[in-house]
């Protein structure tokens, strides 16, 4: 398990294999706006990254999460 895949199981209290790509905050019921804001300081920290508000506003999928923090990860 990568570091971003860790953090989305600890964040969505979520095991590695419920992980999905396509998920949105209504496929994932522990995903509501505080959760989302915690999402956001848990990847900021954990990964050492600094997101702007367009990617904050633009993770609305966890396949875009991705997309958006390998991006920075470069």
């Amino acid at each position: 398990m990568n570091a971003l895949d860790n953090i989305l199981c600890q964040v969505f209290r979520l095991k590695e294999d419920q992980i999905k790509d396509k998920f949105t905050m209504g496929d994932v019921p522990a995903w509501d706006s505080l959760t989302h804001m915690d999402l956001i300081t848990s990847i900021e920290e954990g990964l050492n990254i600094q997101l702007t508000m367009d990617d904050i506003m633009n993770m609305r999928d966890i396949g875009t999460i991705k997309k958006i923090v390998s991006e920075k990860l470069v």
